[in-house]
């Protein structure tokens, strides 16, 4: 990871801002691939189109957006699961905190239709997701427990943009490491399912419906003033 950083990066922080495709082109997309990429078992995609885990779950016309950044399962030569999702906001979008916030939202929507997924082939595993807004990556995980749909931070990052800022991304390599082996361990149980149907898991008693688009903007004030600390709005259900 850190060799790539070597080979790809300017010694100095260009002045311009990247756009979305290239802040992914350029700084994140070969951090994910070093951490996430196998060619053979997993592989990771910016495919800006719907998952199957989500399409097969929305309303007709109700959600459409697609995630920025999937880890899809390979089994017997197809894709067959998603367990790793992800937005990505370009440095322009930083301070658009309605945007960003609604984008944390269909982040924890993707990963709770992965999620779903998962228990119904009988994985019991625990589904991963990102939202990098200008440098700055946070990782969430998810887990259903008895009901409840929990969506956890568990590390944040700053991606380097120059070969200066390389020495202050290696201290959050522990963060990344850490990250993986949660990833390693979802991807053994799902991949030992697919290639070993059996039931259901144990928690398929316990899945929820999954919100549509309209009522998740509910959650968040129709302003768009960027001043606002949080736009969100809690205990509207």
């Amino acid at each position: 990871m850190i060799l790539e950083c070597l080979k790809k990066l300017p010694t100095a922080k260009i002045k311009n801002e990247p756009s979305e495709t290239t802040l992914i082109t350029n700084y994140l997309d070969h951090i994910m691939r070093e951490m996430l990429h196998d060619p053979d078992k997993h592989i990771v995609e910016w495919p800006n189109t719907e998952i199957n885990e989500s399409k097969a779950k929305k309303l007709q016309g109700i959600r459409s957006k697609q995630p920025d950044f999937t880890v899809s399962i390979i089994h017997q030569l197809q894709l067959n699961g998603v367990i790793f999702v992800g937005e990505v906001s370009p440095p322009s979008e930083k301070n658009n905190v309605y945007k960003n916030c609604n984008d944390l939202i269909r982040v924890g929507v993707f990963m709770k239709d992965c999620l779903d997924s998962s228990i119904e082939l009988g994985a019991d595993i625990k589904i991963l997701g990102f939202q990098c807004v200008d440098y700055t990556v946070e990782f969430y995980m998810m887990d259903l427990v008895q009901g409840m749909y929990i969506m956890i931070n568990i590390g944040k990052v700053t991606i380097p943009a120059s070969l200066r800022e390389v020495s202050n991304f290696v201290d959050d390599l522990e963060i990344l490491l850490a990250i993986r082996k949660v990833f390693q361990e979802s991807f053994n149980i799902f991949f030992d399912k697919l290639c070993n149907p059996s039931s259901s898991s144990t928690k398929m008693k316990f899945k929820r419906d999954t919100l549509g688009t309209p009522k998740f903007r509910k959650l968040v004030n129709k302003t768009h003033n960027c001043h606002r600390s949080c736009p969100f709005w809690f205990g509207r259900f």
